[in-house]
């Protein structure tokens, strides 16, 4: 095999693929990247870890069509690394992947594997494709997947993406707090569809995104995503998300607004104070917040913070992490508490929004 690339654009390309490949696996092809060099001048490049898949086509100068597998980390990056121009990458009966600069002053050797056998991604099928706004798209990922941890399994190691004929809606949960995000629309299906899309899959839908649309289909195990070049694979998480609905309270009794600047800069210096749960009591009084910390090993944290408030005094305590989260998520000038008593849950809303709606529902910490 050989071809000749733009360095840069290939670069670019292959940099899409980092985040497929897993730091640490039992099975070392899923390290690697498959490249091949079509007769249509076109070079496909392909990575899965078994759970997701990306493959794209990049066009290039094909001087003899092949295919080869090659640590996909260690090639972006020798690649990325290379003199600027054109590049030659070739492939011999060895496995060896040579890679050379125009002016052939650069010359390195990367070992492959070989192409058979490295795992085949699940067919697409477009034929039916659901048309999905980019936009809205990340939009509803950039409200959910920040309270996935990537440690969390089963149905709470993804987001809820859910379907139907008026309404495009993702939840996520981790048990302590929710993300719940929405656009009352016409999505483009007739019956109602719920996916849990895994945390991994959700950063990448962003990272291929690069059109205002992106085609979405399914079939019975895997999620298909496909923006321009680009076509990304998702393993349906098969089991029951928690009725999240039932956590959003219907009705609350008191409501505050609070310059979300100021309240950032405020629990920053709050939380310099470490904690075992990052515990914050939040005091609210008429038309002020109260910020308090006491730690025995650093010291006590004390802050105002003047608000909109004219409810009841009500003291609450609250992982500060997960208020700053909302905040720093939230991309709005003021926000708006809803609150009933010290015992519930408190909704954390944008005061504005625009199409999209945001709603973050916190448990209070028992401290």
């Amino acid at each position: 095999m050989k071809i000749f690339v733009e360095k840069k654009s290939f670069s670019d390309e292959l940099k899409m693929f980092q985040g497929v490949f897993e730091k640490k696996t039992l099975i070392d092809i899923l390290q690697n990247i498959k490249i091949t060099a079509l007769d249509d001048g076109t070079v496909e490049l392909l990575a899965t870890d078994l759970e997701i898949g990306l493959s794209s086509k990049v066009e290039v100068d094909v001087k003899e069509t092949g295919t080869f597998t090659v640590n996909g980390r260690d090639f972006y990056d020798l690649i990325s690394k290379m003199p600027e121009g054109r590049i030659e990458i070739s492939e011999n009966n060895n496995l060896q992947i040579i890679i050379t600069n125009e002016k052939k002053t650069s010359k390195y050797k990367l070992m492959g594997l070989q192409s058979s056998d490295y795992p085949q991604l699940p067919k697409a099928d477009f034929s039916s494709k659901i048309s999905l706004d980019m936009n809205k798209m990340s939009f509803l990922i950039n409200k959910s997947y920040f309270i996935i941890s990537p440690d969390m399994k089963f149905n709470l190691g993804g987001a809820l993406f859910t379907l139907s004929k008026d309404l495009i809606e993702m939840a996520s949960t981790d048990g302590h707090r929710l993300s719940y995000s929405f656009f009352n629309l016409d999505s483009g299906v007739d019956e109602k569809v719920s996916f849990i899309i895994s945390r991994k899959s959700l950063v990448e839908i962003l990272k291929i995104g690069v059109s205002e649309q992106v085609d979405f289909s399914f079939d019975k195990n895997n999620l298909f995503f496909r923006s321009k070049n680009r076509t990304l694979s998702s393993r349906i998480i098969d089991q029951n998300f928690p009725n999240y609905k039932t956590v959003i309270p219907e009705k609350t009794n008191f409501e505050a607004i609070i310059d979300s600047s100021e309240l950032i800069t405020t629990l920053k210096r709050i939380l310099i104070f470490k904690s075992r749960n990052n515990g914050v009591y939040f005091k609210f009084e008429k038309d002020r917040l109260i910020l308090e910390r006491t730690t025995p090993e650093k010291g006590e944290a004390y802050d105002e913070v003047d608000i909109s408030y004219n409810g009841d005094p009500l003291n609450i305590a609250f992982n500060g992490n997960f208020i700053l989260d909302f905040l720093t998520h939230c991309n709005s000038e003021k926000i708006r508490i809803r609150m009933t008593d010290s015992e519930s849950s408190f909704v954390f809303e944008p005061e504005k929004e625009n199409e999209g709606k945001f709603i973050y529902v916190v448990m209070p910490l028992n401290i």
